[in-house]
This record gives structure tokens, sequence and C-alpha cells, in this order.
């Protein structure tokens, strides 16, 4: 390549729940409470999780962004290697054609510095000169020649200006592979196989064999062509990429966190309901509504999953469950003594009004009387231990304890008498035989907890003291009365309820007479049953 300037060269409240329920649902050796390294550890692991929103977004716009890019840049990259060696193409043309346009005999001729004034010297120039001419691209064409020492010189430049010329015998000090190849047999067209940037700008040169009528190698025709508005070109293309990679990829990942809100918002929904059913809390009824396949079968095996709990829910103690899953725990076999008050109830005469109703008549009614029975205790915090044909089981102070167990039971009775009352005045009204109802209440020291084996168990108490209730309520039937209450109640509740004493009596089991009293009414104001709702059966 043609140095510039004239000189020739080359250039390039936990706590307390958590007591309660390992004292009266489990074991107090706490082998009810299963708590493992695994658990604890996936529990402080899950502070390094990210939202599902953030996840699917952030995913969106990497893949959109790396995809871009490197669409962009491969084709950037292509594009200007097309480009290139579509110049290198018509440069290489451009030379042999200039080459075969000389006249190698004349250029023979041009030996000395002197010579540039005659006609041959001329003459050529302006050969070289309308060949520029005709190719806009091309800024330097010259020719050069190699002398027996192996050196290149200069013969002919087509430059005017004097500063800028390249005179016959100027040496080439930096010479290119393209240069010398073209020197070389078999002689061929040669082009720079890289563009070269010094001060002047970014050029890239070819050269072709000029020969002589004789087929003999006289000369080297050179050309510089200016690549300076091709790398322009090219930054400006890789410019136009970038932006069209960073547009493409800002709609991929506006589409992408859309994309993302529609599949978070129903498995938000659904984190939301386990949280409910976590506590559980069965009867929210969320509408959850996805075109994901997988995600709507979570949705329905949700809902599966909540009718299966509403069901087991009429079956065990509420309250303990819901303890039982929000305290992460699982029910084993165990029981302890606590101090708790249990109440037994029993329909009077029942093998008789059973046989003067049809099967599902009884039935129906038989609904009725446990469903308002049933709400009674559970409003006033009591747990349903079990219906035993038409008796009812009932205790209070467990799984949570209750510092006025004998007060609830007795005020649960009490209550369910006035229940009574209204549904005998309605089955007489409709002609339809009167359920009246016995109550047994005891207070005092029994064993709680989860009985049975492992794959099958119930949350219920046992002792003396329970099978002392169950007494009590059949003792009704010998003293004319509705509600009979043992003397370990009464001392609890004494000074707020009506009572009567009736007798020491000394029942199955026991060696010594207990005092028993029926429970006749309050004597203040009853206070409104409250704060346990319909989660303890």
């Amino acid at each position: 390549m043609k140095l510039r300037g004239g000189t020739p060269g080359f250039s390039t409240p936990a706590a307390e729940k958590t007591r309660n329920l390992t004292r009266g649902a489990f074991p107090p050796n706490g082998n009810g409470i299963k708590k493992t390294r695994r658990i604890r550890a996936e529990h402080s692991f899950r502070k390094l999780f990210f939202s599902l929103r953030f996840s699917l977004g952030t995913a969106f716009v990497g893949i959109a962004v790396l995809t871009s890019l490197l669409l962009g840049f491969s084709t950037y990259f292509s594009v200007r290697a097309f480009i290139r060696e579509g110049i290198r193409e018509r440069l290489r043309d451009a030379a042999g054609i200039a080459a075969l346009q000389m006249d190698a005999d004349r250029h023979r001729g041009l030996v000395r510095r002197s010579d540039e004034a005659g006609d041959a010297y001329l003459s050529l120039k302006r050969s070289l000169q309308a060949i520029r001419e005709r190719a806009k691209e091309i800024r330097y064409i010259y020719t050069l020649r190699k002398d027996g020492a192996g050196k290149i010189h200069f013969v002919l430049d087509a430059e005017e200006a004097e500063e800028n010329v390249s005179h016959i015998g100027d040496v080439v000090d930096a010479t290119s592979p393209a240069m010398l190849a073209a020197f070389e047999p078999p002689y061929r067209v040669q082009i720079d196989s890289r563009f070269y940037t010094d001060k002047w700008g970014t050029w890239l040169s070819s050269y072709a064999p000029i020969f002589s009528s004789g087929g003999e190698l006289e000369g080297v025709l050179g050309i510089d062509m200016s690549a300076t508005q091709i790398t322009d070109y090219e930054q400006t293309y890789l410019a136009t990429t970038v932006l069209l990679a960073l547009g493409a990829s800002l709609a991929v990942a506006a589409l992408g966190i859309a994309f993302s809100r529609r599949i978070s918002r129903p498995l938000l929904r659904l984190a939301a309901e386990m949280s409910r059913i976590q506590s559980f809390d069965l009867d929210h009824r969320p509408r959850i509504d996805s075109r994901v396949k997988e995600i709507a079968a979570m949705a329905e095996a949700l809902v599966n999953m909540k009718n299966g709990l509403r069901s087991f829910r009429k079956y065990v103690p509420a309250d303990l469950v819901a303890e039982l899953m929000r305290l992460n725990k699982e029910a084993v076999l165990g029981a302890e003594k606590r101090t708790m008050t249990v109440m037994f109830s029993d329909i009077a005469d029942f093998t008789a009004l059973s046989e003067q109703m049809a099967p599902e008549i009884l039935a129906g009614h038989l609904g009725v009387y446990f469903e308002g029975m049933t709400k009674i205790i559970l409003r006033n915090c009591g747990t349903v231990d079990k219906y035993i044909g038409d008796a009812i089981m009932s205790f209070w102070g467990a799984p949570n304890p209750a510092p006025d167990h004998a007060a609830a039971a007795c005020r649960t009775a009490l209550q369910c008498r006035r229940f009574l009352e209204s549904l005998e005045m309605e089955s007489a009204r409709k002609g339809e035989p009167v359920f009246r109802t016995r109550i047994g209440i005891n207070s005092g020291e029994m064993i709680v907890g989860n009985m049975g084996y492992d794959e099958r168990m119930n949350y219920t108490v046992i002792g003396d003291n329970v099978n002392l209730a169950s007494r009590l309520e059949g003792l009704n039937k010998i003293y004319g009365t509705q509600i009979l209450i043992s003397e370990q109640t009464h001392s609890l509740v004494e000074g707020k309820f009506e009572t009567r004493r009736i007798d020491d009596v000394t029942v199955k089991g026991r060696s010594q007479s207990v005092a028993v009293y029926e429970l006749i009414s309050e004597k203040e104001k009853p206070l409104p049953a409250g704060g346990c709702g319909e989660g303890q059966m």
C-alpha cells in the first residue's frame, strides 16, 4: 500500500399454642411434634427464593435480550463479511482491468526520475488518473517494480499534489503480503486479507501483475481504496442492529411480563388458598381461571381437597386439626392428664320413639336435633367428641385450655334445654313425637389425647370422671330431672348458677358417695357465647 505524505512505505401467641397442643393433643414427651432438620433447612432456604412473576419475567427478558443480541451480532458479522467480500471482488476486478490497460513496453522505459518529464510517463500517468476518475472508490493508484536485490520501487503515481507524489525509484519500505505475492509466480491479482488503518484513514489494497507483449512480468499495478465509508457504514449497521435487538428485547420482555402475570396470578391465588387451608379455613370459594392446563388441574385438585377436608371436619375436632396444620405437626398416639369438664346428653325413651317413626322421618328429626345441639356446644367453645347413637359426648378444656370449662359446660346445658323446649313446642304443634333430653356434667382430672393405633385414632377423653358424667346423665331418669352436675362441677361454678342439691349417690365403679346437683339457671344475665365459631367439632 502506498504511504500518503510523500514518504513511501506500508502502514497498517405461638409459644402458648404449642404448649397447649403439646400437653393436650400429643404426649408430653414431645413425640407428637415431628420437626426435622430438613424442614428447618427448607424454611431457612426459603429466603433465597424469588417470586414466580419475577422469575418468569427475568427469564423472558434474559432470553429475549440474549436471543436478540446473538441474532443481531450474527447477522451483523454475516452482513459485514458479505459486504467486505463484495468489495474485495470489485477491487480485484478493478485492479485486473487497470493492469490490462497499461502499456507495458512504455512502462519498461521508465527507470530514472528524469523520465518523469517524458511523454511516456505523462501519458501513462494520465491513464492511471482516468482509471481513478472512473472508479470513485479508488483513492490511490500507482505502479511498482522489483529490482534484482529484491527491493520494490515506485514507478508511476497518479497523484497531482507534489507533496503526495511517489517518484520513480522511491523504495517501498513497508510491504504487505499481498504486494509481495503479486511479484511471485504464478502471477495473479492479489488483495489484502484485511483492512489497514493509519492516520490518513482505513484502506484496502489490491495488486495486479502487468505483463509485457512477450508475456513477461513488467511490474505490478497497485490500487488503494478508502474503507472509511465502509467502516462507518458497518458501525452504523452495528448500532442499528443493537437498537433493533434492544427494541425486540423490550417488546418480548413486555410480552413475557404480561404472560408471567397471567401465570403467576392464579398461582398466587392458589398459594393464598393453601394458606387458608393451613388455618383450616375451608369456607372461602375463590374463582381461579387459567388456560394453563397444569394450573387448572391444580385448582381442581385444590377444590377437591377442600371438599374432602370439609367432609373430614365433620368427623374430627376441627380446632385440633387447625392447630396441627398451623403449627406443621402430625398427630400421633399419646395422651396426658388434664382437668376438664365433660358432658353427656341422651334422648329419653329413644327406643320407643324410634319404633313410632319411619326411618327416614326419624333420621330427619335426629338431624335437626343434632344440628341444634352441636351448634350450641361449638358456640360455647366445646369439642364434640362423638355421637353415640342418639347421645352426644362433648368436653371443654382441650385441645386448648379453658379456665372456665365448668361454667361453659353448664351454660351450654342450659342453652340446649331452651333449644329443646322450642323444639318440643314445634313438634307438638305438628303432632310429631317430642325429644326430651337428659344431660350429665362432671369436672375433674381426665386423660385426653389420641387413642387408637398409628393408622386410625380418635381424639377423646377417658377416665373415671368421664364415666361419672355418663352415670349422672342416667340418674336423671331416677330423680325426674333434666340436668345433673357433680359436686366437683358444682364447686367450680358455685355462685354463678342456681342449683339444687339432689342427693348423695354411689355410682357404679366408685366406693364413695358423690353429691349431685340439679342445674336450674344462671344467676346473672346469660352472657352470649362467642369466639369459637364452628371449628371445634
